[in-house]
Formats: structure tokens, sequence, C-alpha cells
């Protein structure tokens, strides 16, 4: 949201419910993948409950979120308890542990379980589920993702040379632009967390007489991971 969209906000609020509000700085949101393949064990046993689970996470295709497979070897689980399994998988965003980000880009293998016959119930595997993904993720080589917007740009042509030089120093990967009369257009990519403030320099460079737009891209893996890490605690 701009400026301007959070004052209309901000007297909207006031008007219609009596509130004032202020805006706070925003924040980007991460996420985290693997690097590498890596095994996991969950085991779940208070007094008169039992679960285990073995699970191998891998590195998935980037977008491709967290997926599941049950590979257990034939009659070693019944099918309810890997359909138990696969529920506990999806049921909830796991926390990576770089920074407590969701876990995207991971596919994840079922290749053992263990249920007893009379002290296992849904919710042991619960437990011992996320137990096994939290355990592979203490092992694996963790990589911080940053969302990254793609953005297009509409300014006088006599601009783009101060545009350009402006989004090359914050990192922007830019098209070839694309002049139509006196009006360039200039579409290109960029980190969110660089690209944020940006489009108050855009309305500044083009004294007012440039267009923006920006949406999610993709992500990609943290250029400055260590930094983050650090910053977010």
């Amino acid at each position: 949201m701009g400026e301007v969209q959070m004052e209309v906000l901000q007297r909207l609020v006031r008007e219609r419910m009596g509130m004032e509000i202020s805006f706070g700085a925003g924040a980007v949101c991460y996420r985290e993948t693997i690097a590498n393949a890596v095994e996991g064990i969950g085991h779940f046993e208070p007094l008169r409950h039992y679960a285990e689970v073995h699970l191998l996470l891998e590195p998935g295709a980037p977008g491709s979120g967290v997926t599941f497979t049950a590979d257990c070897p034939p009659n070693s689980l019944d099918e309810n308890w890997k359909r138990l399994i696969r529920t506990h998988v999806f049921e909830r965003e796991h926390p990576g542990v770089l920074t407590g980000s969701p876990l995207t880009d991971v596919h994840v293998r079922l290749i053992a379980g263990r249920a007893h016959l009379k002290h296992t119930e849904g919710g042991d595997f619960r437990e011992a589920t996320c137990r096994a993904i939290r355990n592979a993720l203490m092992q694996a080589g963790n990589v911080l993702l940053e969302p990254v917007v793609r953005f297009e740009l509409a300014m006088p042509s006599g601009a783009l040379a101060r545009v350009t030089g402006e989004l090359l120093r914050i990192g922007a990967q830019l098209d070839a632009s694309e002049t139509d009369g006196e009006e360039t257009t200039l579409t290109g990519a960029c980190t969110a967390a660089m690209f944020w403030d940006y489009p108050t320099k855009f309305a500044a460079s083009t004294r007012g007489h440039g267009r923006i737009a920006s949406w999610f891209y993709r992500y990609e893996p943290c250029k400055n991971q260590a930094e983050v890490v650090q910053k977010l605690g």
C-alpha cells in the first residue's frame, strides 16, 4: 500500500469506527527450504501412546511448495496411518530452523513408520510427523528464500538514464526498454526488500510523470542470508 492509500484507510477508520490508527514499517515475508536430502525421525511415546515416523526430505522444484509421497515397504504400515501422516504434513505450515519462516519447495517422502496395536491414536502421528520434519531440518543445509517482484515502469524518455541507474544500484535485473514517442517503458525484476521504497524515488525521478506497477514474481535464495538471519534473531 502506498502513502495515499494508507492515509485514506486512516480517515475511513476514523470516520466509521472513531479510532485513530497508525502504520508501522512493513516487513518482508521470507520462506525457507533445504539444499540437500536428509532423513528425519520422529518418535512419540508417552504413557499409553506410541508413534514413530521416518521421513526423507528432498529439495523440491522452485515454486512447488510442499509435496508428499508414501514409499513405505508393503504391509509395514496400515494405509489409514499413511493417510493420516500425509494429512499432518499438509495441515500446517512447518517453521524453518533459520528464522521460523514457513517451509516450502520440499518433497516429503514417508519411508517408514510404526504404530502400536493398542496405544496408537491419531494425535500421536501428528506429534511424530512434526518431530520428524524438525529433526530433518536440524541436520539439513537450510536456505533462506526472499520474495522477488516484477515491475513495469512508464516514464518520459528523458528520465530513463536516471531511473536505470537507480534500479541497477538496488540490484534490479532489467529487460530491454521500449520507447513509444516520448514515453519509455522499462520492465525487470528486483528483490522485494530492495524495491520496497523505490516507488517514492521513482515519483521524484520522474517528477510525478511516471507510472509504476509491481507484483509478486517468485522466491529466490536470499543474497544476504547470514545478515537477515542475524537481524531476525
